[in-house]
């Protein structure tokens, strides 16, 4: 059944945020490479590129490449592939990861993922299926692969699940192998055992912050959806995710925005709201008062930033105690101060300072905007979303289970 938009009077998302947002990715276009860069000061990059055009075809204006610039964009993305199936960017370097946290297998498969999505979304030819070294995509070798991870990090180690399932549901389409349907269901099984029923999100053997643990819900929730499955506890998942917006109108704590964790909470917000009606009011507000926020992260370029601002607590110990035991209303007075520092996608090549408009940032905020308008049950999405038809990072269905 398909899900009824009901009028909103509001428009959040005028078609001239989107022009812009295009306007932004075209400018980081690298002629001479066919690539596109993260920020203007970047080189180009297997990533970036993903992110462009992933965020283009979001928008419908795909058509605004040229056939040759097509054609070098792809031929860009191929230079990157292994026999294997497997992408690296030729400029990547061990020395320039940012994050500790990451392996470099973690950079592999998270590569091969976006260059497999942004590939398809260019309407290109597949690149290679998968060959795994290990038995991950079978039946029983992906339950031993999802409980060989610590995941005394949920944010982090669900990544690399995404990554896989992204991978497996990308070579059922694309290649044809529909054995993979029991290994991606498996999964699914897996994780249904691991959700709590009192949050509605990850519940695994170690604790984990009610942030941390949404984060990793969302990466896996695609995939329910690609597969036709209802997730479970949608109820307290919308609870949970109504928690931690913040009175600035996010999701990111004490800083005003965090490109990740923004969108991650706005769309389980969306999907949970297409199973159940439970507090659409207060999803409603909680959408209207999150695009605010989002449209104040733009800059005169087109582009979206990180985060411009930062919450300064004049009492850090009590407003941190307020917040644990659930008083937020009685939190002491703050002010607001310029964010300061860089932004980073774990590695160096990308990255830019934290209010300057890159590539990610500008994708995901895009993202995030045409999901509040859902969950809002807003009916004035211009132009139209183009989300992505693979299950990964921005792919949305407006199939309900109601």
């Amino acid at each position: 059944m398909q899900m009824i938009i009901a009028n909103h009077v509001n428009t959040y998302l005028s078609e001239n945020t989107a022009q812009q947002a295009a306007k932004f990715w075209l400018s980081l276009y690298d002629e001479s490479s066919g690539g596109f860069r993260f920020a203007r000061h970047q080189p180009a990059t297997l990533m970036a590129t993903a992110y462009c055009v992933l965020g283009l075809e979001l928008i419908q204006s795909i058509s605004e490449l040229s056939s040759r610039q097509r054609d070098h964009i792809v031929d860009f993305l191929m230079k990157g592939s292994h026999a294997d199936g497997s992408f690296k960017d030729s400029l990547f370097n061990k020395a320039d990861i940012v994050s500790k946290k990451h392996e470099l297998d973690y950079f592999k498969e998270e590569t091969t993922t976006f260059c497999q999505q942004a590939l398809d979304a260019l309407s290109a030819p597949p690149p290679p299926a998968r060959f795994y070294s290990d038995n991950r995509n079978t039946v029983i070798g992906i339950t031993q692969y999802l409980e060989a991870f610590s995941w005394e990090n949920a944010w982090l180690d669900s990544n690399p699940v995404m990554f896989l399932l992204s991978q497996l549901c990308h070579d059922r389409e694309r290649h044809g192998d529909e054995s993979l349907s029991a290994v991606i269901d498996t999964a699914l099984d897996w994780l249904d055992q691991n959700q709590s029923p009192t949050t509605g999100l990850w519940k695994g053997p170690y604790e984990v912050s009610l942030t941390n643990a949404m984060a990793a819900t969302f990466h896996f929730t695609f995939f329910y959806f690609y597969r036709s499955r209802p997730i479970n506890y949608a109820e307290r998942i919308i609870d949970s995710c109504l928690s931690l917006q913040e009175t600035h109108g996010l999701f990111s704590g004490n800083a005003v925005g965090q490109t990740c964790l923004d969108y991650d909470a706005i769309d389980l917000l969306a999907k949970a709201s297409l199973l159940t009606r439970y507090r659409s009011v207060d999803v409603r507000d909680a959408m209207n008062k999150a695009s605010d926020a989002l449209l104040t992260l733009s800059n005169d370029d087109g582009g979206f930033v990180n985060c411009k601002q930062k919450i300064r607590h004049f009492n850090d110990r009590k407003h941190r105690l307020l917040r644990k035991v659930g008083l937020r209303r009685l939190v002491p007075a703050s002010t607001r101060v310029k964010a300061e520092g860089d932004y980073t996608v774990c590695w160096k090549l990308l990255s830019c300072t934290a209010s300057e408009s890159n590539a990610f940032s500008t994708w995901f905020r895009m993202v995030s905007l045409y999901l509040t308008q859902i969950g809002a049950r807003s009916s004035t999405m211009k132009p139209v979303p183009n989300f992505r038809s693979l299950p990964f990072l921005g792919y949305h269905t407006e199939t309900t289970f109601l």
